[in-house]
């Protein structure tokens, strides 16, 4: 029955190495351990079967050779039970370090080599009465002591360390570590049934479904690796030291919505299909559209990218298939080297923060990431923390910029102004994180804390005793096209009690809106509560007639550059003129702004702007001296 239940065993570690190698895997430390302990175990039931052959046909052989055959199959189970706790604790190196690592390992090494010599040198026998048979005697006895203090060291480091370990190892470890011991407790007191190889085959079974089978990381849709085990790679690469650098592969699309995603997907397939012969690169299929490369030597990478520009020219010239990837073409993002990132996770938000979403304004086809960029993408990241700190600790600052009324020679609006007060008291401005906060998206909470605070303000003063008109707030595209901004700003107005009417938001004119329809639907909802709008910079960037035309603005604000060059370019005063003339007929008012000397102020209100803004007025002002300065004027 023994030797049945060890040819069972054997079996069952065979198919698992047959399946283990058949499958690429990523060359892990976990990986090659796992593998090892497989091997291990392989030495282990074979001895086992060995003893037993042995035992029973100790007539035939000397008794020294027996006894020999029992000994090294205890051996094996003390290797079989080392190399278990190596593979529990390959996870752990990656935190602590290359140095701790072979601290570790020496001071296990020590005790095993120690326990692999006490059981040389103790005596051991053995029993066969024909049909039950076993070894027993003290080097029988340390063994299973030595095992113990194996499973022991096993269990304890998915206990403490379970932080670095992720729960299903954990889970299947202790498995596996409760089967081992049942097993050896079984044997202990029942020596005839030699089952403790076995349990041994058991739990590394369960470690293959669990954690180690190669097919759970490979992609099904194109047999690469899959995105779920990048970061383990990485890991690996940066606890080993090793170099390397990285290339991602996305598309620039050049062709309209319809068409886009039925040539997405054909072109993807047919680059994953020709990634299979880049065997100096591991590929991994994001399962976003794109691949990423890592490769040992910037070298491997530039000649990768030389045969891929290569494939895709004989796509294009192919008449065939060439409808599949004319208007889509590789872009790539490459960091040509490792170390330009601290550790997995850093290289990882890097990657992140460089997804390829939108290329439109990257005039070639690949960006490249170098310590520069890690500096400033660094820097982003600061300012993107200082921001949520800010708002977590109510350190943001509204200050009101007044702006003038030329009909009525007061001031019946202010723009509000968003500052950031440092710990130390340290004014941060707008310019210096509202770019950064919009492409991360931060925007949207920022605008709500800076819409609290204005309608605490204008609830608090009740500003249109004071003759104000207007509080001008910046509205982000992002917001606008939100589906839920109408309802939060109707509910904050509610809340304070302040008249709709008393609002304006400023929306900038901009290309990267996605859905018109839901601004304007958000729009003309407001609007329906009284709000108005304005077109604010109008002259700056791509500026396009139509916003005018097609968006429900009440009023269309000069961009401070274009009032500038009003003065100094023959050309912009012209359209200037034009754009104020089109305005008014189009019963749109227009204010200016930039304006910060008189010679300038009156020239504007010449020229029939309906509101002024600028230094010349004021300064943005904090909430106290801003209501000073509108009573001291308006009253």
């Amino acid at each position: 029955m023994n030797i049945y239940t060890q040819l069972c065993g054997l079996a069952i570690i065979a198919v698992l190495l047959f399946f283990y190698k058949k499958e690429p895997t990523m060359g892990l430390s976990s990986e090659r351990r796992f593998i090892i302990t497989l091997y291990m175990i392989i030495g282990c039931v074979i001895l086992d079967i060995a003893s037993c052959y042995f035992i029973v046909n100790s007539g035939r052989y000397k008794e020294t050779v027996v006894l020999i055959f029992c000994k090294l199959y205890l051996l094996s189970l003390q290797s079989v039970s080392f190399a278990t706790l190596g593979y529990t604790i390959a996870d752990l190196f990656t935190f602590y370090g290359t140095y701790h690592e072979k601290m570790i390992g020496r001071f296990l090494q020590f005790f095993y080599i120690l326990g692999m010599f006490i059981t040389i040198s103790l005596p051991i026998s053995y029993y066969y009465d024909g049909v039950s048979l076993y070894s027993y005697g003290p080097a029988t006895y340390a063994t299973y002591f030595l095992v113990a203090l194996h499973i022991l060291a096993i269990i304890g480091s998915t206990i403490f360390f379970k932080a670095h370990l992720k729960q299903r190892k954990i889970n299947a470890i202790l498995v596996w570590m409760a089967i081992w011991s049942m097993c050896a407790i079984i044997q202990f007191i029942k020596p005839q049934f030699l089952i403790v190889s076995f349990a041994a085959c058991i739990g590394a079974l369960i470690m293959y479904f669990e954690m180690e089978n190669p097919q759970s990381t490979i992609s099904r849709k194109t047999g690469h690796f899959s995105s779920a085990v990048i970061h383990d790679y990485f890991n690996y690469l940066y606890q080993s030291k090793q170099r390397f650098s990285v290339m991602m592969i996305s598309f620039k699309t050049l062709g309209d919505a319809a068409t886009e995603n039925k040539m997405l997907r054909k072109t993807i397939n047919m680059l994953s299909d020709f990634l299979f012969n880049i065997e100096s690169a591991k590929v991994f299929d994001t399962a976003e559209g794109y691949f990423l490369l890592v490769f040992e030597s910037n070298d491997f990478m530039e000649s990768t990218k030389f045969k891929i520009a290569t494939y895709f020219q004989s796509i294009e010239d192919n008449p065939d298939i060439a409808d599949a990837v004319t208007l889509l073409h590789p872009f790539y993002t490459i960091v040509p080297d490792s170390s330009i990132a601290f550790d997995a996770d850093e290289l990882m938000m890097l990657l992140t923060n460089f997804l390829p979403n939108n290329h439109e304004t990257i005039a070639k086809n690949e960006i490249i990431i170098d310590k520069s960029t890690m500096a400033d993408l660094q820097k982003r990241k600061q300012i993107e923390k200082m921001v949520v700190a800010a708002m977590e600790d109510n350190r943001l600052e509204i200050h009101y910029q007044p702006i003038y009324n030329v009909q009525t020679k007061t001031y019946t609006g202010a723009e509000a102004l968003v500052r950031i007060k440092l710990l130390d008291g340290t004014l941060v401005y707008p310019n210096d994180f509202i770019p950064i906060v919009e492409e991360t998206g931060r925007i949207v909470p920022l605008s709500d804390s800076i819409y609290k605070n204005v309608f605490t303000f204008m609830k608090s003063y009740r500003i249109e005793k004071l003759g104000i008109q207007k509080i001008e707030l910046n509205l982000s595209v992002k917001q606008s096209e939100n589906p839920v901004f109408v309802s939060r700003i109707l509910e904050l107005i509610n809340n304070n009690t302040i008249d709709p009417k008393l609002l304006n938001f400023e929306i900038t004119e901009t290309n990267s809106i996605q859905s018109k329809e839901s601004v304007l639907a958000n729009m003309e909802k407001l609007m329906e509560h009284g709000i108005s709008f304005s077109l604010d910079d109008f002259g700056a960037g791509s500026s396009n007639l139509n916003y005018i035309v097609d968006m429900p603005v009440e009023i269309v604000k000069l961009d401070k550059h274009l009032t500038e060059e009003y003065f100094n370019n023959p050309k912009a005063q012209a359209i200037v003129k034009t754009v104020v003339q089109m305005a008014h007929s189009m019963g749109l008012r227009i204010i200016s702004e930039g304006i910060e000397t008189e010679e300038q102020k009156i020239a504007m209100e010449d020229l029939g702007i309906d509101y002024l803004q600028g230094y010349y007025f004021s300064y943005p002002l904090p909430e106290h001296e801003f209501l000073r300065f509108i009573q001291q004027f308006n009253l």
